[in-house]
């Protein structure tokens, strides 16, 4: 699918998004409006349980575990006969209400009346039982029993699992005029309950009134809002992963081209070499001028082995990554590798007109690791360092010991990596390119994956400390062998 190239992902990764974004916001937006009706209704529940046990309890005082009493003081039928009764306001009428308690029965008296003309009126509009008591011991009896009402509708509200901000208003039975409160045209409340009695002295109706009701109803879809939020972030770290992983892909299929093209270059140097070598042979009669001869054999020589170690360097390469290479632990000096490396590469180091230094310590460092690898390894860092170093350079190698771990240094002063490009450098084939996008330097970007998976391999680990036109520092660290 050609037309699904790179450069498209990340634009329709970008749409999916928003669209997916548009579609939670609207789901969302319905989720809260059908809450908040919840809500709504949930605080509506509240009040008018409080009222139900409020009057049920000034109502039937001594009896409140009368299964009778609560057959019908508790009923549905009651409590929407006692609303209606409460919510019937017109003019000129006037309610009265009465209930009494015997040894065998008790009865309930509802009544209203009204006048015929209008220009009458009454006296009282509304009335109720008083058992004989005085307007102030009913007003007293009244502030009881709105204390508890509001106490009971508080607790309620408490449980709802976030503190919500509540008031109470109080209007007046028989004229219905606010008699406590602040008035809800100023308020503008989210939330304002019916108005319920509570207790059956007619004095006052109270209300609920939930200035913001937003965080409660937040709350209250926190599961969903939750699972939204996961789902965006889990869709955005999908398309996040398929893009990098596409980016990867392409670059380590820029990577492998490269690899190809400099591999080739990097085989055909030496067989060029030996075939001119070969031909001039021939073609000289060099069999009769021995010196030249040996010469021209050394030259083919060396270029066999340099064929050789190219090759061998792919082969295990590709063994390490399949997971085939077996390591030949044995007990070894570092230093005494360290030497042996540097003096190896004494004539690269003359030719490149360097200066390799090995700071040597007093006293040994033993590792328990594979000779063959770890000596690879260092030989890859150096002939690293030099490669990419200017001429006249120099590189120190120094070992330091700390926490039972042991660190090797290749320092130099050559063009240094920058930033972004080091965590990079360790990658299979990756190599640096120029302002031109060209490999300055031939090579395979086999090394220093080598290097990092052979350190791992022995437990250890690579560090990379670099600045541009710095110089780079490449730190392997190794666990030191202790005798137990």
């Amino acid at each position: 699918m050609k037309w699904l190239s790179s450069r498209y992902v990340f634009p329709l990764a970008v749409i999916t998004l928003v669209i997916s974004l548009c579609l939670q916001c609207a789901w969302i937006r319905q989720l809260y409006l059908a809450q908040r009706q919840a809500v709504a209704t949930t605080l509506e529940l509240i009040v008018s349980d409080a009222s139900k046990q409020i009057t049920y309890q000034t109502i039937a005082k001594g009896h409140e575990k009368s299964l009778r009493f609560q057959q019908f003081f508790l009923s549905p039928e009651w409590l929407a006969l006692r609303q209606a009764f409460d919510e019937l306001k017109v003019d000129n009428l006037r309610s009265q209400f009465h209930y009494g308690i015997t040894n065998d029965s008790s009865v309930v008296q509802m009544k209203m009346s009204f006048l015929n003309d209008a220009k009458l009126k009454f006296d009282h509009k509304s009335t109720a039982v008083t058992d004989g008591k005085s307007q102030r011991e009913v007003s007293l009896q009244d502030q009881r029993d709105l204390k508890v009402m509001d106490s009971m509708v508080n607790h309620r509200l408490n449980l709802l699992g976030v503190p919500v901000d509540r008031s109470y208003t109080l209007y007046d039975y028989s004229s219905g005029k606010q008699v406590k409160g602040k008035l809800l045209s100023k308020l503008s409340p989210s939330f304002a309950s019916g108005k319920y009695t509570y207790n059956l002295k007619f004095q006052n109706r109270y209300q609920l009134v939930v200035p913001v009701v937003t965080w409660l109803v937040i709350y209250q879809m926190r599961y969903y809002l939750i699972s939204s939020f996961l789902m965006l972030m889990l869709t955005a770290a999908a398309f996040y992963l398929i893009i990098r992983l596409m980016k990867n892909q392409q670059l380590y299929a820029q990577a492998k081209i490269s690899f190809t093209s400099n591999m080739t270059h990097e085989l055909q140097t030496p067989i060029a070499t030996i075939s001119v070598a070969l031909e001039s042979i021939s073609k000289y009669h060099l069999v009769d001028e021995p010196e030249k001869l040996e010469n021209y054999i050394n030259i083919s020589r060396h270029e066999l082995e340099r064929l050789q170690t190219m090759i061998e360097k792919v082969l295990k390469q590709e063994q390490m990554d399949l997971g085939k290479t077996k390591m030949q632990f044995s007990l070894f000096d570092i230093q005494s590798v360290l030497k042996q490396v540097t003096l190896s590469m004494e004539i690269q180091v003359r030719a490149k007109n360097a200066e390799l230094v090995l700071l040597p310590s007093d006293e040994p460092y033993f590792i328990k690791a594979d000779f063959m690898h770890i000596s690879n390894v260092c030989y890859n860092l150096i002939d690293n360092a030099l490669k990419y170093s200017p001429p006249q350079s120099k590189i120190e190698i120094s070992c330091s010991t700390a926490e039972h771990k042991l660190a090797i240094s290749f320092k130099d002063n050559g063009p240094g990596i920058n930033e972004i490009y080091q965590q990079q450098v360790f990658e299979r084939f990756f190599r640096i390119f120029n302002q031109d996008n060209i490999h300055q330097v031939k090579g395979s970007g086999l090394g220093l994956h080598y290097v990092k998976q052979v350190v791992e391999l022995h437990g250890g680990g690579v560090e990379l400390h670099s600045k541009a036109g710095q110089g780079s520092n490449f730190i392997i660290i190794l666990p030191l062998y202790e005798e137990n």
